[in-house]
């Protein structure tokens, strides 16, 4: 029904002008290869440059985020608390801010660090709120790059989750949800309904909230923004995991209550937003659909069951492609995103997997940054988490790069030494957490350190010990006549680290 009331759905154009003064918000955490790109295209839009702001929420960044979207034009509020990580809480902590300012906005903007915003962008999502709109959602697709492993089998299904269903329920004159991206809230809501999601799809969550408080979203057909998708197979699955997993939580937390209170309120439309939270994603319709189909066609074969009572699970298994088809096509979708359904089947087998893992365990609360590592790969490198804990993907010489860059600069730049006990102890002790998310580099020390980043596809090049480095770094700088002070250690350790080490470096050591 959504796909066919998208083919035809032809949204009426928008006439008139919007005065409404905008805060665009831009959470970031450690987003330093993406943020000015994302900065510019928020500065490049056709909306007066009078009317809005660009605020980068620099959100226990390690990295140079902070510097990189300042360089690039935007304002920058900088969050340190490395125990309440997460993109829902960097939002409320900076609309607080932003709504108790002297000058507050008529309405917030919210846009990823990694997408690129279409140039009409916000004028469009201004022109739903000047139409009375309070809370909206843009067409959010994935940008079109570099392809990555099943990059057309995901750009196929943000086009039939995001654009198919949101056209076909505006069609139907029904609100859409948040997806996260290119979201506008006007002041009046937010100081109504104040942001309130902090799990892993705190837009999903928060979009539940909003339905029951009375606040539909409104789908801004003509506002676009584009994201990347995971730059690595495994990226995608984790990234899977989080939005299934999380899609999951929030219906065992939010389905009874959406059912009891649209039955208290006589409320039809909560019983259709309790029916939308409830219907599976689809590739485990695909799977549930595959799998009742074989099994009653075996008891059909045993005389265990009618020859009829295979023929709805027939319909429904045909009826998969049929909206895959007509829903791209509504959507305007690329031949390359045709092409890709090819690989289906072993998409869907990856998905297995990843449910597989889903049942084992999920936390709902735990916040992962999507996957950079494409573009930060090579020996200056940029970062991967692992386990929670940000890896630097350098070798030795790179390291030893960024630490000769760093001699003589304007402040202290740490350096931590990465093994599998710290990945270990930093699940348990938020301390550790803590030093990692503020040194600057941060070094696989232990192969298997390196081997975790691998099967994260994060491409960490190699082990960087820092009994190794700490020699290699000795021979570099006496070169530069750059002076090393040893601190610390029991009475007479630092002497004699002192004589060992100076044969790394004549002349070039100090001691307490």
């Amino acid at each position: 029904m959504l796909a066919v009331a998208a083919a035809g759905y032809r949204p009426l154009p928008r006439t008139g002008s919007a005065r409404s003064r905008l805060a665009v918000l831009v959470p970031a955490h450690n987003e330093q290869l993406l943020v000015a790109r994302c900065v510019e295209s928020l500065l490049a839009q056709s909306y007066p440059r009078r009317l809005y702001r660009v605020i980068v929420i620099a959100d226990n960044c390690s990295d140079r985020t902070a510097e990189l979207a300042r360089t690039a034009g935007a304002e920058v509020m900088t969050r340190v608390a490395p125990d309440s990580r997460g993109k829902g809480q960097a939002l409320r902590w900076a609309m607080d801010q932003v709504l108790a300012s002297p000058a507050p906005p008529d309405a917030v903007v919210v846009v990823d660090a990694d997408s690129v915003a279409d140039r009409e962008l916000l004028l469009n999502l201004a022109l739903e709120h000047a139409a009375g709109h309070d809370a909206v959602q843009a067409d959010y697709s994935i940008l079109a790059g570099p392809e990555a492993p099943g990059a057309g089998l995901v750009a196929a299904g943000f086009l039939l989750f995001h654009r198919v269903r949101f056209s076909g329920r505006a069609a139907l004159g029904l609100p859409a949800n948040l997806v996260g991206n290119g979201m506008l809230f006007s002041r009046d809501l937010l100081e109504a309904q104040p942001w309130n999601a902090f799990t892993g799809v705190e837009d999903l969550e928060y979009s539940i909230r909003l339905r029951l408080a009375g606040f539909p979203v409104r789908f801004a057909s003509s506002a676009f923004v584009y994201g990347p998708g995971a730059a690595t197979r495994a990226g995608a699955q984790l990234q899977r995991m989080r939005w299934e997993g999380g899609r999951l939580h929030v219906a065992r937390r939010w389905l009874g209550e959406l059912v009891r209170t649209a039955f208290a309120r006589r409320d039809p439309a909560l019983l259709e937003a309790a029916f939308d939270l409830a219907i599976p994603p689809l590739g485990l319709l695909c799977m549930l659909t595959a799998l009742g189909s074989a099994t009653t066609g075996l008891a059909v074969l045993a005389r265990l069951s009618p020859g009829w009572a295979l023929a709805p699970w027939l319909v429904a298994l045909g009826l998969v492609p049929v909206y895959v088809l007509v829903g791209l096509r509504a959507a305007r979708a690329p031949r390359a995103v045709y092409l890709a359904l090819a690989g289906a089947p072993a998409f869907l087998m990856r998905k297995l997997m990843a449910y597989r893992l889903l049942i084992r365990h999920h936390d709902p609360n735990r916040w992962e940054r999507s996957d950079r590592q494409a573009a930060q790969s090579g020996r200056s490198g940029g970062r991967v988490e692992i386990a929670g804990v940000p890896v630097d993907t350098v070798d030795m010489a790179g390291a030893l790069e960024r630490l000769q860059a760093a001699i003589g600069g304007p402040r202290l730049f740490q350096v931590s030494t990465v093994n599998l006990d710290f990945l270990v102890r930093a699940q348990t002790d938020p301390g550790i957490c803590r030093l990692f998310n503020r040194t600057d580099l941060n070094l696989a020390d232990g192969a298997p350190v390196v081997w975790l980043g691998r099967l994260l596809g994060a491409g960490v090049p190699a082990r960087v010990a820092g009994a190794d480095l700490v020699p290699a770094l000795l021979a570099r700088v006496a070169r530069t006549g750059a002076r090393v002070f040893l601190l610390g250690g029991e009475q007479g350790v630092a002497a004699e680290a002192a004589v060992r080490l100076k044969k790394f470096g004549p002349n070039s050591v100090a001691q307490e």
